[in-house]
């Protein structure tokens, strides 16, 4: 018996074919684009199953190793694409129609966690980074003013028929503007650093609550996650 995976088109489920038999597992949208909708084939010969990708490009792990074709039993833990969605393999053979194969458990309900913390979290991690955005927009604007204002004063400066004094002061005075400009443009240069500190900080808040996941959201925003309504790298589910 061969089972092929990939991911449905359009509504992202994960999507098997057995056959001539076709059936969709878990939510609308739950499967990342980097799973291909033929993505891998599980055989399964008598008690012997093993999976295999069907384009070399196609990731694949199992029990967390990166794989091509691996010899697996119903307990491995298989997750497709750079996301590593977790494929539920019990629930797969059991549809398809297998049964104690390799010692295969009774399917278990998945965890679920609370996800009601993280809204919080990540709304104050979205205020932070907007606020240091706008704040690098509008010093931005302020050095392109300066800029000008320093130009337009040297220019005054080489004017003939200016008294030699007042030529002085404007030149110092553009000098001045020229150097003050130099000076805020190496401060708001940190601005990318701010915001890569700021993502590691919130790297190690902003993730899946599941005490033995806890892997990171990174920039995904919060709807699409309460969305998603599991991890796709643990399988528990989010209540809200």
């Amino acid at each position: 018996m061969e089972i092929i995976i990939g991911r449905e088109e359009g509504a992202r489920r994960l999507h098997c074919i057995v056959g001539g038999r076709e059936f969709n597992i878990g939510q609308a949208g739950a499967v990342p684009l980097s799973v291909s909708r033929r993505h891998c084939k599980i055989s399964v010969n008598g008690s012997n199953i093993s999976i295999e990708n069907i384009k070399a490009q196609n990731v694949t792990f199992v029990d967390d190793n990166q794989v091509v074709s691996k010899g697996i039993t119903s307990n491995s833990r298989v997750q497709l694409g750079e996301e590593r969605f977790l494929v539920p393999l019990q629930q797969i053979l059991q549809l398809a129609g297998v049964s104690a194969v390799n010692g295969m458990d009774p399917q278990k309900e998945a965890p679920t966690f609370s996800l009601k913390p993280m809204k919080a979290v990540w709304e104050e991690y979205d205020n932070r980074r907007m606020k240091i955005q706008n704040d690098a927009a509008k010093s931005a604007n302020k050095q392109r003013l300066q800029g000008l204002f320093s130009m337009f004063g040297m220019c005054l400066g080489f004017i003939p028929g200016i008294d030699p004094t007042i030529r002085i002061i404007i030149i110092v005075a553009a000098l001045s503007i020229g150097i003050y400009f130099f000076i805020k443009g190496s401060i708001t240069a940190t601005v990318q650093q701010q915001l890569h500190d700021l993502d590691d900080e919130y790297a190690r808040k902003y993730k899946c609550p599941n005490p033995a996941c806890g892997r990171p959201f990174g920039a995904i925003p919060y709807r699409n996650i309460e969305y998603n309504k599991q991890c796709l790298a643990c399988g528990c589910k989010y209540t809200h």
